[in-house]
């Protein structure tokens, strides 16, 4: 069964980090940029066998999700249950920014299937908002969250950014305790990182703006860890927390275990049935493709808005499902499940990479029902980075 990934490229306004395929100014684009994915679904549900039109979650990320109109919305849900199959009760995600919610949508958000919403707050410190150039301030972050709640969502879910400039441990101390003090279930906190041809990065590189150390962030990271242990949080993948088990993020889940995926909408990208496949970038390039699409028979999962169609070769595969798999703190990589799926053993394939990462403590072994697991060490999930490229390198 694959996941299901919907791309939503627009925003109100592009934040200072951002490098992520969005564009701000362009919501005039939605309704013809909904009915493209309309026809991609279309096209990728009449090519797709019986046994792969079964979704396993779906998730609509962007951009912001939350721009599109509740009414652009409930065809893009008719559109995908006309496409696919939803078994009852799957995870439906939605991205949200706590500037474009109000009751009245949340609760129809609802209505139409969305179950899990995900806000980027990013911070609760208006200071660090207006340097993001978020749209949001820490008062409408909160009621979002009230908001959301009050409308039946059970599953919420927070990002947090820390290593902000000019924050300190006490700063991020209080971002962690107005999240835990909220109604959330779920957080996924990231370490801010400067991508090249943004703002922030620009401005870091003429010295107008600082940005914490190392150590700092490394406290930072600490911290949180330490705070959301003590409160009972699962910890279950270096940059994730759940209250419990059951908050998980299910779909995120696809692409730490590397199972199928199809990724739909400009610039998104799958990993479906041993191909990988890129979809072309632009808006308007993306629509094009779909309007003058002609239904000739191809191999599913490609679609007419691929830009890369790629076969995934099995070192490549290796590889990539080490360093996702053991991104999950509790249960890393089975070596059960390794060797069914390659038909070798983990230790036959990256027998020296793992022995060194061992001798350095950064990873080891823990035996479960189904066999042993390879996962970060304790210390280990500090420095995941570093066991990382020894696959990457392998």
């Amino acid at each position: 069964m694959p996941a299901l990934y919907v791309h939503v490229p627009f925003c109100q306004q592009r934040c200072w980090y951002c490098d992520f395929i969005t564009y701000a100014g362009k919501t005039e684009f939605i309704p013809r940029y909904t009915q493209a994915l309309i026809y991609e679904l279309d096209f990728l549900g009449r090519h797709a066998a019986s046994s792969e039109r079964t979704l396993s979650s779906v998730y609509l990320g962007g951009g912001t999700p939350s721009l599109l109109p509740i009414g652009d919305l409930a065809q893009l849900f008719k559109a995908i249950r006309w496409s696919f199959l939803l078994p009852q009760g799957i995870e439906v995600s939605m991205e949200a920014n706590p500037g474009t919610l109000n009751r009245d949508y949340l609760r129809q958000l609802r209505e139409i299937g969305v179950n899990r919403l995900s806000l980027g707050i990013q911070s609760f410190d208006d200071r660090n908002l207006r340097q993001l150039q978020r749209i949001h301030d820490a008062k409408t972050a909160l009621k979002s969250i009230q908001m959301a709640s009050e409308a039946g969502f059970e599953s919420l879910s927070v990002d947090l950014i820390f290593g902000l400039p000019g924050q300190n441990l006490q700063a991020w101390s209080r971002d962690l305790e107005m999240a835990l003090e909220s109604p959330v279930q779920h957080l996924s906190l990231y370490s801010l990182i400067l991508e090249e041809e943004t703002g922030l990065a620009q401005a870091v590189r003429r010295g107008e703006i600082s940005l914490p150390d190392e150590d700092m962030v490394a406290d930072m990271y600490a911290l949180a860890r330490e705070r959301l242990a003590g409160k009972g949080w699962k910890h279950y993948e270096i940059s994730n927390w759940a209250r419990e088990s059951s908050f998980e993020s299910v779909h995120n889940k696809s692409y730490w275990l590397q199972e199928n995926w199809l990724g739909v909408g400009a610039a998104a990208h799958g990993l479906c049935c041993g191909w990988q496949t890129e979809n072309v970038q632009s808006i308007q390039e993306y629509c094009e493709r779909l309007e003058t699409l002609h239904l000739e028979e191809t191999e599913y999962p490609l679609s007419p808005a691929n830009i890369v169609r790629k076969r995934v070769e099995e070192d490549d595969a290796m590889r990539t499902y080490m360093i996702f798999g053991l991104r999950l703190i509790q249960h890393g990589v089975s070596a059960q499940a390794f060797e069914e799926r390659f038909g070798k053993s983990m230790s036959e394939v990256f027998g020296k990479e793992i022995r060194r990462l061992i001798q350095r403590r950064i990873l080891e072994w823990v035996a479960e029902s189904d066999g042993w697991h390879l996962r970060l060490s304790h210390a280990g999930v500090a420095l995941g980075n570093q066991a990382f490229m020894e696959f990457v390198d392998a």
